[in-house]
């Protein structure tokens, strides 16, 4: 290796010293917060009323019955939750926003009662939200009864 050949090595292990690190740090920039947040987490379209999700490898959806009272409000689930954090709300649309009323945790199959909120009539459905992956699991029309 000649003279000249030695320094154009040299120059070009400093200009790629300083570029792949400024390369790498653009790279890290460009990835999405969360990554998996739009793949559909369920198939069914928002326009119908009750919706389930079928997990791969279940025979059956999620189920709720409600048992509406004068002033409490009773949940029954019939299947099995895949979330870890699941709430209850009480909303006007079919997706959670930041009007929804919360009404309580779900954790696991069983029967849950909620104290329903004075205004509990203005709204029309009930919904089943993962906070942590921060989706509708489930949405329902609310029986007024």
């Amino acid at each position: 290796m000649n003279v000249k050949l030695r320094q154009r090595h040299r120059y070009i292990w400093m200009v790629m010293g300083i570029a792949l690190p400024l390369l790498c740090l653009e790279a890290i920039e460009g990835i999405p917060q969360n990554v998996i947040a739009d793949i559909p987490r369920h198939s069914c379209t928002l326009d119908i009323g009750i919706c389930g999700i079928n997990y791969e490898g279940d025979s059956q959806a999620i189920q709720i019955e409600q048992v509406k009272s004068k002033n409490s409000f009773g949940v029954v689930v019939n299947a099995p939750l895949k979330s870890a954090f699941t709430l209850l709300y009480l909303s006007n649309k079919q997706e959670y926003d930041e009007s929804a009323v919360l009404l309580g945790a779900i954790n696991s199959m069983g029967e849950y009662n909620f104290d329903l909120p004075e205004n509990a009539e203005n709204y029309k459905y009930l919904l089943l939200a993962d906070k942590l992956n921060d989706k509708t699991l489930y949405h329902e029309e609310f029986k007024n009864q």
